[in-house]
């Protein structure tokens, strides 16, 4: 009778065993599904894959390159600021548009409620946006950092080129906040305004892309794009006007803020 109890008792942990693994390949695979259909989806959207990969190249090299590389002699610093500036545009606009703006028009048209009715990890649907904003994001850094480095005038090491990736990543995961946070409170129909009110006055009067006059210079610091326009001076320039751990400090509350507000709305929503 022992005997058949243990072997019993082996038998039942072996397949509680057996049943937890295919429930964690189960559910990676769901990630990894949701994950690739996302992409796809992301691929096969013209108004996602211009203004997101193609759209930061493309200025990059017509103002960084053609229009102003050649006052380069005048102003030294004015390649580094030009990429920066680039810079911050390809790792804010997946966030704002490709995850907040299309998040508020999927939830308006019932793709959220359709997902949550699905057997599929809770989390897979946003995991894969992310992803998906992630991918592009160091697409484009990749081509922006090969450009500054090959013709535009920009000198990095190793050592400032992972800190810029690092940089790029934590500012990817502010403005997927900001754009979730968003999609999450207006409506599908409302999303595209919303955005461009917050996104165009935030990269202009943040001094990311000229710098402001002396008058409205210091309202810069309500903008979050402002803060990593800083460590990416720091980096490259060694002259930013916030210390760096300030700024991360900034970036990383901010992403925690407006991740729990988006996470309260959605959770009010059920």
């Amino acid at each position: 009778m022992n005997t058949q109890t243990i072997d019993a008792s082996s038998n039942v942990t072996s397949s509680m065993t057996t049943t937890s693994t295919m429930t964690i390949n189960r559910t990676l695979r769901a990630y990894g599904v949701e994950m690739k259909y996302e992409l796809l989806r992301f691929i096969r959207t013209p108004a996602c894959v211009v203004p997101m990969l193609l759209l930061p190249v493309f200025l990059y090299v017509l103002i960084g390159l053609l229009v102003v590389g050649p006052k380069v002699m005048e102003d030294p610093k004015l390649p580094a600021f030009l990429f920066a500036a680039f810079a911050i545009f390809a790792i804010s606009s997946p966030g704002m548009y490709g995850l907040g703006q299309a998040f508020a028009i999927e939830r308006q048209s019932g793709v959220l409620t359709l997902k949550r009715t699905q057997p599929m990890p809770p989390a897979s649907y946003l995991v894969a946006k992310i992803a998906s904003s992630l991918i592009c994001v160091t697409v484009v850094m990749s081509v922006l950092l090969w450009l500054a480095t090959s013709f535009g005038h920009v000198t990095l090491n190793a050592t400032q080129v992972v800190q810029l990736g690092a940089t790029s990543l934590l500012g990817m995961a502010m403005f997927c906040a900001m754009g979730l946070f968003i999609g999450s409170a207006v409506s599908g129909t409302a999303a595209p305004g919303v955005v461009n009110l917050i996104y165009f006055p935030m990269m202009y009067l943040s001094g990311t892309f000229f710098p402001l006059p002396a008058a409205i210079a210091p309202w810069a610091m309500i903008w979050p794009s402002f803060y990593v326009d800083q460590i990416f001076f720091a980096i490259t320039l060694k002259q930013n006007v916030i210390s760096v751990p300030m700024c991360i400090a900034v970036i990383v509350g901010l992403t925690v803020l407006f991740s729990g507000l988006a996470a309260r709305r959605l959770a009010r929503a059920n």
